[in-house]
């Protein structure tokens, strides 16, 4: 159990494509919110979950345990970046993982090693060979994100990527580190659509409800 590091689970999405009650949705008969707690749990005491409305706190009530803290966005509307700033200011850590509700085969193993690598840094943040990041699989000093959260916001930046981007000390993880924990990338594995949804059914069928080394995943 890391004590430096807490877990925030954006959870405040609309959902164009499948509604806001995606996090609701089951996989190997625990919604994926609850999915996605159990693995924070595994991490880390200090769970934050988000909601975007006092609506969405209300329904996501029965999916988390005592325990584990779950709040609704300071200012509506914004996108995952107001969750993260409502995520950060409701934690007592060093370090904070930020992980979104959708991704139901988060690996333990990858976040632990982000946050080895960004202990002295601002952030530690995943890169694919083409530069591209992945901002909601990653982990930030919790003083530095307070700061650069409200340094985007003053800018009207909306996004984490965005945020990312006012940090003095980012450290960029290869997408080939994490391959050596997480072979198939199913930490990154995410739902957007009800085709993503069966094809998270198939992969728990084949390789189990935590996904496996060995499966692939797809980038999205």
């Amino acid at each position: 159990m890391e004590a430096s590091l807490a877990i925030i689970i954006l959870a405040g999405g609309t959902s164009r494509r499948m509604g806001p009650s995606k996090p609701l949705e089951k996989l190997a008969g625990r919604t994926m919110l609850a999915k996605t707690v159990m693995t924070a749990l595994s991490i880390s005491r200090n769970v934050v979950v988000v909601a975007g409305s006092p609506a969405q706190e209300a329904a996501y009530r029965c999916e988390v345990p005592d325990g584990v803290t779950l709040v609704h966005d300071k200012i509506a509307g914004r996108g995952p970046l107001i969750g993260l700033y409502t995520g950060l200011e409701n934690v007592d850590s060093e370090y904070a993982a930020v992980l979104p509700c959708d991704s139901p085969f988060v690996n333990k193993e990858v976040i632990l090693c982000l946050h080895h690598v960004a202990k002295g840094a601002d952030a530690a943040v995943p890169v694919w060979p083409d530069g591209r990041i992945e901002p909601l699989h990653s982990v930030f000093c919790v003083r530095s994100a307070r700061r650069a959260v409200v340094e985007a916001l003053k800018a009207e930046t909306d996004t984490i990527r965005e945020m990312i981007q006012q940090m003095d000390k980012v450290r960029l993880v290869s997408i080939d580190k994490i391959k050596e924990l997480d072979p198939g990338l199913l930490t990154f594995f995410n739902i957007n659509t009800r085709e993503d949804l069966e094809k998270a059914r198939r992969i728990v069928g084949q390789v189990g409800a935590y996904g496996s080394a060995s499966a692939g995943a797809d980038r999205k």
